[in-house]
């Protein structure tokens, strides 16, 4: 028994997925200043929980 594709299903649903990756890495090219300066704060000074948590 053959399975069918649904071409359009098929296309529709990967179209989605290209955008969502194009909108992630804009995402990340236009915060990347942020994000390293905030990576850099944690490691300098750690989370606000180091000291509190227990595991």
């Amino acid at each position: 028994m053959p399975t069918e594709i649904k071409l359009s299903q098929t296309l529709e649903e990967r179209l989605i997925t290209l955008i969502r990756e194009k909108q992630a890495e804009q995402w990340l090219k236009e915060n990347k200043v942020a994000v390293e300066a905030y990576n850099h704060r944690i490691e300098q000074d750690g989370v606000f929980s180091d000291g509190i948590r227990v595991f």
